[in-house]
C-alpha cells in the first residue's frame, strides 16, 4: 500500500537470481565506477514476458545476462519479492522483482542476449561480508541479511519482502 492506503501500481513484474558460488560470492551485473558514472551493481534478470512463468523469466534472463543455463529445478524460491520505483517528473515506475536462489560452481559469466544495453554489463563476484563496503549498491543491508540466512539453509516457506529501491529522475 503507498502512503494514500492505495495499493500499488505494477508496471511491470520481473524475476532476478540470487547466484551464489561455492565461496559463498554472489554474481552481480552492472559496471564498475568511470569519471561519467558511479559503480552500480545489480543482480541479474529482468521483466517477465506474456505467458512466461517467473520460473521461466528467471531462467531465461539468468542465460542472457550471465550465460548461466538453468533448470526449473535448479532455481529455488522464490525466496523474497522488492519493488523498484523509478521516479519520473510526470509519472512513477514500478516494477515488482521476485528473487530465486542458484548454487553454482563460479563460472566465467558472459552477455548471450542481444538487448543493446546488456552488451556493455560488467560482472562482479562480491563476498556476501563485503556488501556494506563495494560501491554501487542501493539499500543492501536487507538483501546482504537475506543472502546470509540463504548461505546458512535457511529458505523461507514464503518470499521475504525486501525494502523499496529506486530512484528520482529530474526534469531535464
Amino acid at each position: 500500500m503507498s502512503a494514500t492506503n492505495e495499493p500499488t501500481r505494477i508496471d511491470r513484474r520481473g524475476a532476478r537470481g540470487i547466484i551464489v558460488d561455492e565461496q559463498d560470492c554472489v554474481l552481480f551485473i552492472g559496471g564498475y565506477a568511470t569519471p561519467d558514472r558511479p559503480a552500480r551493481w545489480i543482480l541479474p534478470g529482468g521483466g517477465i514476458d506474456p505467458g512466461e512463468t517467473m520460473r521461466d523469466a528467471a531462467a531465461r534472463e539468468l542465460y542472457e545476462e550471465t550465460g548461466l543455463r538453468v533448470s526449473h529445478e535448479d532455481l529455488i524460491g522464490p525466496v523474497a519479492r522488492q519493488h523498484y520505483r523509478k521516479v519520473h517528473p510526470d509519472r512513477t515506475f514500478t516494477q515488482e522483482n521476485h528473487f530465486f536462489l542458484v548454487r553454482v560452481e563460479r563460472f566465467e559469466p558472459r552477455v548471450t542476449g542481444g538487448d543493446a544495453y546488456e552488451q556493455d554489463l560488467q560482472f562482479n563476484w562480491i563476498p556476501v561480508d563485503e556488501f556494506l563496503t563495494t560501491d554501487g549498491f542501493e539499500q543492501v543491508e536487507p538483501l546482504r541479511q537475506l543472502v546470509k540466512q540463504l548461505i546458512g539453509g535457511d529458505i523461507p516457506a514464503e518470499p521475504v519482502e525486501l525494502e523499496t529501491i529506486g530512484r528520482q529522475l529530474d526534469a531535464a
